[in-house]
């Protein structure tokens, strides 16, 4: 299942243009296996890793099909928030959320947006989706109607920190590799008060960056995709 990540990894290392291989292919392969996860090592979390940028988001289609369409769902949740008689069911919760959390101060802006986004549907969209990967980016009204899995509950905490106004150069969805159990995990990364925070879907917020798995693979926001493994 590794083969295109280590094939396009060569590519770039020999001169070639890593883009034009398609990079969704070295990251979808990663997105077909996604569990809880279990202790192994700490291993933290940084921003800090210029050399790790691979490309801009655009450059992987799925991901960026995703955005647009978020993008254009956003005129609906706006609308929302202005007028709660324009509310779907599912938005109306969001709205409060929107709402209580506009005067909180930032910490409690992410404590609030982790526990709200946490209280949603897990669901393993693998069997369902139409992408080559057997997984589909959904965006956030797509969560709050169906549910999703464990990258699905990272991405909808970032579009909801976006809304109260969390640059997106301080937030990445980051997938994390568990070797022990052969699986992938992911969580929000969220660059705060002088470190770096995790965001899991059981409500625990890593502060210090740390987390219980072997490696981060890669990482995404609106800007850009992140190889954390192009070092090793």
């Amino acid at each position: 299942m590794l083969k295109n990540h280590y094939i396009l990894r060569k590519q770039a290392n020999s001169g070639g243009s890593p883009l034009r291989t398609k990079p969704e292919i070295f990251l979808a392969v990663f997105l077909t296996m996604f569990a809880s996860t279990s202790a192994y090592c700490q291993t933290m979390y940084s921003f800090d890793t210029a050399e790790d940028f691979f490309a801009p988001a655009a450059n992987w289609p799925a991901w960026q099909d995703t955005l647009d369409r978020h993008y254009s769902e956003r005129e609906a949740i706006h609308q929302c928030l202005s007028d709660a008689e324009a509310c779907t069911r599912r938005l109306r919760g969001l709205r409060h959320v929107l709402l209580k959390g506009a005067d909180l101060r930032p910490e409690q802006q992410i404590r609030l947006v982790n526990r709200y986004i946490n209280m949603q549907r897990y669901k393993d969209d693998r069997v369902s989706s139409q992408s080559a990967a057997g997984n589909q980016w959904e965006t956030l009204t797509e969560f709050l109607q169906r549910g999703g899995d464990c990258e699905d509950f990272a991405v909808a905490k970032y579009f909801v920190l976006r809304e109260f106004g969390v640059d997106a150069e301080d937030m990445r969805i980051v997938i994390g590799s568990e070797s022990q159990r052969a699986s992938h995990h992911a969580m929000l990364a969220i660059r705060f008060d002088e470190g770096v925070w995790l965001l899991e879907n059981d409500n625990t917020i890593h502060r210090n960056g740390n987390q219980d798995i072997n490696r981060f693979v890669y990482a995404i926001n609106e800007q850009g995709i992140w190889d954390h493994e192009r070092r090793d």
